[in-house]
């Protein structure tokens, strides 16, 4: 991970309606080329967080600078931000081809069928590229949604709980693809998740949601070793066993 800032987020607030705050006063900084989960339970303000970061959210309050430049005006497609939905957000009427290759027409990216054709092939995916979402497993879908994320060659992807509708085996098979990805293409991800195990095993720092604000952000063994108040050592505290065995099995079996 590199110790280059390629996102900064300032004093970023969001109210909706009848003055309800999600998001209180929230500053962190995020890196080249790392790999940031948002942990929190239901409810805490990762979603919306996410959201104001890629841009289809606009914040009541505060600044999100990007290589230095401010980018909070500046549209969605313009970002080089990427997201991946927790409900995939196919095209149910486009095979996963068309699916893969809608944006980069609408771009208009040289040569994007032999583009999108390497990236299938290196996801597993190119034996499906006739066939549409309904007839894909969850895990091909979810493929498919990072694909088609991954094509337009954003700078920096965003997570919203993507892993959450798979079963355990398909689960843990995507962490291993999604971090395998991130380690070719050195690209900057923001990952939003509930679950403690699976930001404890990909994750070079946690970013602890709790109401709205930054409980802690660290890196996994400075959460466990170093809670920052009663709540994130409550958090973390559960199973901490299980997570110590989990983040040690998946960096072995990554590397």
């Amino acid at each position: 991970m590199s110790q280059t800032k390629i996102l900064e987020i300032v004093d970023l607030n969001m109210e909706y309606e009848a003055g309800v705050s999600v998001v209180k006063n929230i500053s962190f900084d995020v890196y080249e080329g790392e790999f940031l989960s948002i942990l929190g339970a239901s409810g805490c303000g990762k979603t919306t967080l996410l959201r104001m970061l890629v841009g289809i959210l606009p914040p009541t309050s505060g600044r999100i600078l990007k290589r230095g430049q401010d980018i909070l005006k500046t549209p969605p497609y313009h970002r080089g931000m990427g997201i991946v939905f927790q409900n995939y957000a196919l095209f149910e009427n486009m095979t996963v081809l068309k699916n893969v290759t809608y944006a980069m027409k609408v771009h208009k990216i040289p040569d994007y069928e032999q583009q999108a054709e390497t990236l299938l092939r290196r996801m597993g995916l190119w034996e499906l590229k006739d066939k549409k979402p309904a007839s894909l497993s969850g895990g091909q879908q979810q493929r498919v949604a990072i694909a088609r994320t991954m094509v337009l060659k954003p700078d920096v992807i965003l997570f919203d709980e993507p892993l959450s509708a798979l079963d355990v085996s398909t689960r843990l098979l995507m962490r291993h693809e999604i971090k395998a990805l991130q380690a070719e293409l050195g690209v900057t991800m923001i990952y939003v998740t509930h679950d403690q195990e699976e930001a404890f095993a990909m994750s070079d720092r946690i970013m602890v949601m709790h109401q709205g604000r930054i409980e802690q952000l660290g890196t996994p063994e400075e959460l466990i070793d170093h809670p920052a108040c009663d709540y994130v050592r409550r958090f973390v505290g559960e199973n901490l066993s299980m997570k110590l065995r989990d983040l040690e099995r998946f960096r072995r079996t990554d590397s």
